[in-house]
């Protein structure tokens, strides 16, 4: 029992070491026309995130995100949902992920993420959610700063009613999934 014991605080204190708390996020912007004719839209987001490294290996992490998007728009180009939106919406945006780093070399570090999406659209719009899978890559510039940049996602997606009932499924990898970040590692 004793050896037990022991093997369970040296495994607990071994996961203590190589643990790592980090701060970060992301800021996008996007503008453009969806029809000739058609008065350009714009889209803002942000999205401060903080994690935990359990190994080397794995880490979890939250993102709480903002997104505004302003202009005579079709939603569904914009965020998941086809139906027509006044000049202004706003997203909230909850993400719990998991990563797990799957190869290393030199200062890249390529992963992928394993969360839940979870969007609350202001002026009771209606909730979107989903979840899946989105691969990644970390470049480390030093112990302390790290650069990520996020392509693509596969994953089923649902909206409610009020923010256009509906459901989508599939790998999407174009200039909407893209996502570049910096951490900060205590």
């Amino acid at each position: 029992m004793k050896k037990v014991l022991l093997m369970a605080a040296f495994a607990v204190a071994s996961l203590a070491a190589n643990a790592q708390l980090y701060v970060g996020g992301t800021v996008g912007f996007q503008t453009g026309k969806q029809a000739d004719g058609a008065d350009n839209v714009y889209k803002f987001n942000i999205a401060p995130e903080i994690g935990y490294n359990l190994s080397e290996d794995f880490a979890v992490g939250i993102a709480l995100g903002f997104a505004n998007y302003n202009g005579d728009f079709n939603a569904e180009n914009w965020a998941t949902t086809a139906t027509k939106a006044p000049e202004s919406l706003t997203d909230f945006k909850i993400s719990p992920y998991a990563r797990y780093t799957f190869w290393k070399t030199g200062i890249a570090s390529f992963f992928i993420d394993g969360g839940v999406d979870i969007r609350l659209r202001n002026k009771d719009r209606g909730t979107l959610m989903g979840f899946g899978l989105r691969p990644g890559v970390k470049l480390s510039a030093s112990e302390k700063v790290d650069f990520v940049a996020q392509l693509g996602m596969i994953g089923y997606q649902f909206a409610s009613e009020k923010a256009g009932k509906g459901n989508t499924f599939g790998l999407g990898i174009d200039n909407t999934t893209v996502a570049f970040g910096v951490y900060y590692n205590f």
